[in-house]
């Protein structure tokens, strides 16, 4: 029997299946879907009997570990067969519960929330597929209420919190129990340590020449008895600024929800964030699956590595994705980090210059009230 730090356990109604032939399981925070595609192949016996892999079929719902932890719970999500005179060969694929999010679109009758906050529309959303929002660390502020969201014709769950995400700072993925995590983006100490020569058996690295960067987001407010169109459009921005090496670029992005200012600050810092993210790109492969700490490595671990063969000694990485194999070739683990800052250098939140037909009509509107006549109970408005 192997080792179990080197073990695949798939249990199917209170059955346990081993000895797979190959194993691949996939975390990642895009897509956030977890996945396992397993295979095995078995003789066919003299009577033309097969073992486990037959009794494994699609929509059982399973869970998965590795190493004896748990790494996902869902379904059995497809299964391949081929066989010929000798052998049994099958093929499932693992889905995470979050898969339901993904695929499936809100009612048209749940088409609007008003003063809800994200936790809330979450719960509202979420319920029906029979996932859970659990918060981790979230930011401060992130339970303010939105005063007006709208679903968009055939939107997905999954995407509906993604988009409002942004005003909140809050990353999104799938953890280990099934449930849809929402992260803060939190400082904390490296989960891992990895060094040339010493626990990586493969490393490599892209690195981009990071620009002066400004991003923008701009929107605006729904109208009121106490404003007019023009004041409404473009009533906020919110604007985030990073220094980078020898050249400039300036991006401009629309809110796609009535925002207020302190909603357009934390998207820009969330847009400019996940382009930074972007400027060191490492991929490292190690031994076995479990970390140095003996737990699983998981989505937005934060690591180190120091590698003079790569130019890069760093603690400011975040695993983007990680994935587990097991084949003729071992049992190993590979890494996609990317480098990622605390905070972006500066955020503002701004009023955008507006145009002269804004500024005409700049004066804010207060309404009078009626003017009535008539016997009492009976009065007339004029």
């Amino acid at each position: 029997m192997p080792k179990i730090e080197e073990t695949c356990e798939v249990t199917i109604n209170g059955k346990v299946f081993r000895d797979w032939d190959s194993v691949t399981a996939t975390a990642s925070s895009d897509p956030v879907v977890r996945m396992v595609t397993l295979s095995v192949t078995e003789k066919v016996g003299a009577n033309g009997a097969v073992g486990q892999s037959l009794q494994i079929k699609p929509g059982d719902a399973a869970t998965v570990k590795l190493a004896g932890q748990l790494f996902a719970a869902g379904h059995i999500h497809e299964r391949q067969v081929a066989y010929d005179a000798n052998n049994h060969s099958v093929r499932v694929t693992f889905a995470s519960q979050i898969i339901k999010a993904v695929k499936q679109s809100i009612p048209l009758k749940d088409g609007e929330f008003k003063n809800y906050s994200f936790q809330a529309i979450a719960n509202k959303v979420l319920g029906p597929v029979g996932i859970t929002l659990k918060p981790l660390n979230p930011p401060s502020g992130w339970d303010k209420p939105f005063k007006y969201v709208n679903i968009e014709p055939g939107e997905t769950i999954f995407n509906l919190l993604s988009r409002l995400s942004k005003y909140r700072g809050i990353w999104l993925h799938d953890d280990k129990n099934g449930n849809l995590a929402a992260r803060g983006n939190t400082d904390k100490k490296p989960t891992a340590e990895f060094v040339e020569g010493r626990n990586i058996l493969a490393a490599s690295a892209l690195a981009q020449n990071a620009p002066d960067t400004s991003i923008s987001v701009t929107g605006q407010q729904r109208g009121s008895d106490n404003s007019t169109p023009a004041q409404n459009r473009g009533a906020y921005s919110g604007k985030a600024d990073a220094k980078g090496s020898n050249y400039s670029t300036d991006k401009q992005v629309q809110a796609d929800i009535p925002a207020d200012a302190e909603d357009l600050k934390q998207a820009s810092g969330y847009c400019q964030l996940l382009s930074l993210s972007q400027q060191v790109i490492v991929r490292i492969v190690y031994q076995g699956w479990l970390l140095s700490s003996g737990n699983l490595p998981e989505v937005f671990d934060q690591i180190s590595i120091d590698s003079p063969m790569l130019m890069l000694k760093t603690s400011d990485l975040k695993i983007a994705e990680v994935t587990f194999t097991q084949d003729q070739a071992g049992t190993r683990t590979t890494l996609i980090a990317q480098k990622w800052i605390g905070s972006p250098v500066d955020v503002q939140s701004t009023s955008p210059e507006q145009t002269d037909a804004q500024k005409a009509t700049s004066t804010p509107v207060t309404p009078t009230p009626p003017t009535t006549d008539g016997p009492k109970g009976q009065e007339v408005i004029f």
